[in-house]
């Protein structure tokens, strides 16, 4: 089986008798984005007077509230400054510098309160002399905003029902209702609730050196896909949790998977149930017009007509894959094949895939390494858990209580296509198919279980021993006695951001520093790898800086919240990271008041003014007066790194400038970077303004450093280590301890204000 290559890391299915997908070297391909601004711009901002030199690009180009967009200029008046705009309002938007050679990168984030649809961003140059003011606009993008998805809970609790989302359309988009369902021609209706099948086996229990190649064992044993007996039990299956439509992995004519195709229409027969099939070849090529003209008409003329096939409107349905190379490109070569042919074509979504000129009749996302994936309008997905065969932990550990309560939000979404990632994926272990591992009373296993009862609750599991255990979620860690404190007897606060990963050996080498330097232990986030899943902190936090398990006062990073509500974090540390629904707490250490603090701001109410956070913050800073204060987060204020700054938690910085605070601390970038005191707004302030420091060199990676920003003094983007921070009583001592072998390093004093 192959991966496929997907736009989120993790996100991939396996197929029969094929190695690792080769990477594909493209040619140019088309824009992502369309840059509609060129009209909008003269309703929203008449002013406008936009320059045929400077371009401006998005990435992405599609975000929701709350999220971060890099723009990235090129073509602009050298050695310039301007503001960026939303909708003409620069209110939370940053100023940016043109470099020599004319380029820019700057980040923002959508601001909060926005409705969901295209929005246009513009760089406006600055009028004459040295400070940056609005001038005139020299270029404009489009950004797409979509409304917000549901979360679901990481308790068994039910999340509640989430009102659907609008969908935005910036250009005319077929709809996905289909025509009402004809009494000759019976067929779902929308919503319809549909599963990714594969029906490969035997061949593909027997590949990569390993069989069976899956770490889990099915109720009806490593079967045949042909065989009459299996057919029927999976559509027993299937009618037990009302799943309407089945999916079926299709990897072109005359292969094993187009037989099984005839074979699975003959079984259905007589049935409700309805078949598709997931066109595949999208997701290892670029197939030509005249290959999809000839697969489609294929497809119609062997299976389209048949009683037990998917038609919407009397059309035949065929979802296809796409890989993360994919763009509108792929959407106009599907539109020009299908061209008097008229298939109902659902295609997988890509980063910006709403602008796209052309549209096809529906989007679909394939998600099998997340919890769950709402694309607003079209479709809302749901996997049980990865554990591929061949790796050495789950990348989406599997939690039935999770998935109840993702099942309960994709009920609630009303999203026409409720897909299921997967019914029959063996391989990368996503299946729902009954497994020993999860058997119930029913005899159809607690996933399906869960699906019958739409998530309200499912029989208790068969007591049976499972040959192949999961990977424990949350492992407790050996304890170690805590380090001699310094001879001085201040206190030592000490740490990094961007940390652990199974696949790098940079934490085991920090950790080693932390056991030498003793002290508390801060964290900026994204502390285990990819995402923050139980399993990794068990497995790659754990064994590293989790030896110091209880010197740990940690911060949330956005990987943390990969694994929804940031459950792997909250339960590895417990309530030292403060209440699961807020993330942010503060303590005292010696004479210092210390505040880790959470940026990512959607997660938690917003970090704006008046947001939860901040007013708790403020308040707190103002009840708790003292010498000297630091704070620590994940997403840098001000950073040259590859993320680079982020407005987001402006409102924060201002509260501890205000109190008069001396430290801010930070990750996201993996690299070293300190600053200058500044404000809030990155004018220079030597007398009273917080220093920030960069620290994501845990051990994760490493990120270049891209054009350094003003206030920047010291940057290291090649060395793994620690800060060292000595905390006397109204003065602090910093240094960067580097690790083992390595020679930068960097340190000095400051006074508190």
């Amino acid at each position: 089986m192959q991966y496929k290559a997907l736009s989120h890391p993790g996100r991939s299915a396996s197929v029969p008798h094929r190695a690792e997908q080769r990477a594909r070297h493209r040619g140019w391909r088309p824009l992502r984005g369309l840059l509609v601004g060129l009209v909008l711009p003269s309703l929203l901002i008449p002013w406008v007077s936009a320059s045929t030199a400077a371009s401006i690009t998005l990435s992405p180009s599609e975000s929701r509230v709350g999220g971060t967009v890099r723009v990235i200029g090129q073509g602009f008046a050298p050695s310039t400054r301007g503001q960026l705009l939303f909708d003409g309002n620069n209110a939370g938007m940053p100023t940016y510098r043109v470099d020599q050679a004319g380029t820019v990168s700057v980040t923002f984030i959508v601001p909060m309160g926005v409705i969901a649809g295209s929005h246009v961003v513009a760089a406006s140059s600055a009028s004459q002399g040295k400070r940056t003011r609005a001038g005139v606009t020299v270029a404009v993008a489009s950004l797409m905003v979509d409304a917000t998805g549901p979360t679901p809970a990481p308790t068994p609790t039910p999340s509640p029902a989430p009102t659907p989302a609008p969908t935005p359309a910036p250009t005319p988009a077929p709809t996905s209702t289909p025509s009402p369902t004809s009494s000759a021609d019976p067929q779902p209706i929308f919503p319809i609730r549909a599963a990714f099948y594969y029906p490969w086996f035997p061949e593909a229990w027997n590949q990569q050196g390993m069989n069976p190649f899956s770490k889990y064992h099915p109720t009806l044993g490593y079967y045949d896909s042909s065989v009459s007996s299996t057919l029927a039990a999976h559509l027993a299956a299937f009618r037990y949790a009302k799943i309407d439509v089945g999916i079926s992995s299709w990897w072109g004519q005359g292969s094993a998977t187009d037989t099984r195709v005839s074979q699975i229409l003959a079984a259905t027969a007589g049935t409700s149930t309805r078949w598709t099939v997931y066109y595949e070849p999208e997701g290892s090529s670029d197939p030509s017009v005249s290959q999809l003209s000839a697969d489609l008409s294929y497809l119609r003329d062997h299976y389209g007509n048949d009683p037990s096939y998917l038609r919407v409107g009397g059309r035949f349905v065929v979802f296809v894959y796409a890989d993360a190379a994919d763009a509108c490109g792929m959407v106009d070569r599907w539109t020009q094949a299908n061209a008097g042919i008229k298939a109902y074509l659902v295609l997988k979504v890509f980063p910006g895939y709403r602008t796209c000129t052309n549209q096809p009749d529906s989007w679909h996302q394939y998600a099998p390494a997340l919890a769950t994936d709402s694309q607003a309008g079209f479709s809302y997905s749901i996997s049980p858990g990865f554990n591929k065969a061949n790796e050495t932990g789950p990348r989406l550990v599997r939690d039935a209580s999770r998935w109840s309560s993702n099942i309960s939000a994709m009920v609630a979404s009303g999203a026409p296509w409720q897909t299921i990632t997967t019914f029959s994926e063996w391989g990368e272990g996503t299946a729902v198919e009954g497994a020993t591992e999860w058997a119930s009373s029913s005899g159809y296993g607690v996933y399906l279980d869960a699906l019958h009862s739409d998530g309200a609750g499912s029989p208790a599991p068969t007591p049976t021993p499972a040959p192949t255990p999961t990977p424990t979620p949350t492992v407790a860690p050996t304890p170690t006695p805590a380090p001699t404190p310094p001879a001085s007897g201040d206190p030592v606060l000490v740490g990094a951001g961007d940390i652990s990963s199974c696949s790098s050996s940079g934490d085991e080498a920090t950790a080693a520093l932390l056991k030498a330097i003793g002290g508390t232990i801060f964290t900026t986030g994204d502390n285990a790898y990819d995402s923050g899943s139980p399993a990794e902190y068990a497995n790659c936090f754990n064994p590293s800086w989790g030896q110091q398990l209880s010197r740990i006062r940690p911060a949330p990073g956005n990987h943390e919240y990969l694994t929804p509500g940031a459950a792997g974090y909250y339960s590895y540390f417990g309530a030292t990271a403060g209440d699961p629904t807020h993330g942010w707490y503060a303590y005292n250490l010696g004479t210092w008041r210390i505040y880790a603090l959470n940026s990512n701001c959607n997660e938690v109410g917003g970090c704006d003014v008046g947001s939860p956070q901040e007013t708790w913050l403020r308040a707190d800073l103002a009840a708790n007066p003292a010498a000297c204060v630091a704070a620590y987060w994940h997403h840098p204020r001000f950073s040259s790194g590859e993320h680079g700054s982020s407005t987001a938690t402006q409102a924060l910085w201002q509260d501890l400038y205000d109190a008069n605070a001396e430290l801010v601390l930070n990750g996201h970038d993996h690299d070293y970077e300190r600053f200058l005191p500044q404000t809030p707004t990155g004018v220079l302030d030597l007398g009273r303004g917080l220093q920030e420091f960069v620290i994501g060199t845990g051990g994760r990676s490493h990120y270049a450093i891209v054009t350094p920003i003003a206030n920047s003094t010291v940057r290291n983007d090649a060395t793994f280590g620690v800060l060292k921070l000595t905390l006397h009583s109204n003065a602090w001592d910093w240094q960067f301890v580097p690790v083992a072998g390595q020679t930068f390093a960097d340190s000095g004093s400051g006074t508190c204000h």
